[in-house]
């Protein structure tokens, strides 16, 4: 894995916490939510600090946010399966709730404790992204997230090393790759799989790079 490869970050997408209500077709009953999923792309320069991308907002703080999860970054290489899957065209960037829409990079190739330029922003891998209920909520599909868990296809967090500012159609540059063997799929598939391999789970959570809240995980459910 080359550290000098280039990548692209095509869409930056940013939201504020709103509220919606949807009848349960279930239940029949009205459910409300809130929640900052539905971002609007932007096409200009965002600073972004160790909070996160200015004009971006988590509805539920506890599970979002914070300095290991300030930017959620997502692969537009993802879009024609889930398109094609899914029967909706309209899954593009933001679709799955991600500040970073990015071509070239996926789970396969991404590992924890990567560092990436773009710009004069450095990025640094935190954990691999479980999926939400409110995914499921968006798209009016209760399997989406069991989906997601299935293919691997999750997206990851980031923490901001460096301060800076990028816009869409920026290069994106990795610089570090300290855990080659630790891709952020396998990651993904040592933390949901079942039965569970002690020895691969607990050199994971060893790993200094990952997020606290995955160190302090014991469940293997969604967190956001």
């Amino acid at each position: 894995m080359k550290p000098t490869a280039h990548y692209q970050l095509d869409s930056v997408q940013i939201g504020k916490p709103r509220s919606y209500s949807q009848t349960n077709p279930r239940s029949n009953k009205i459910e409300e939510w809130t929640t900052s999923f539905n971002k609007t792309s932007v096409k200009r320069w965002v600073n972004v600090t160790a909070d996160g991308i200015a004009g971006d907002e988590q509805a539920d703080q506890e599970n979002h946010g914070g300095i290991d999860k300030a930017v959620l970054i997502y692969s537009a290489d993802h879009f024609r399966y889930w398109q094609n899957q899914l029967g909706i065209p309209a899954i593009a960037p933001g679709a799955f709730g991600e500040n970073l829409t990015v071509s070239g990079l996926d789970e396969s190739n991404v590992c924890l404790g990567d560092q990436f330029s773009i710009n004069d922003v450095l990025l640094e891998v935190s954990q691999p992204r479980q999926p939400c209920w409110k995914l499921a909520k968006h798209w009016q599909l209760s399997e989406l997230p069991k989906r997601v868990v299935q293919t691997g296809y999750c997206g990851w967090y980031c923490r901001v090393v460096k301060n800076g500012r990028f816009k869409p159609e920026t290069p994106i540059v990795r610089v570090t790759n300290p855990h080659p063997e630790w891709s952020i799929r396998r990651a993904h598939q040592v933390f949901h799989q079942s039965p569970v391999n002690t020895a691969e789970l607990n050199e994971l959570l060893s790993l200094a790079i990952l997020s606290t809240a995955w160190k302090t995980s014991t469940k293997r459910e969604d967190d956001n």
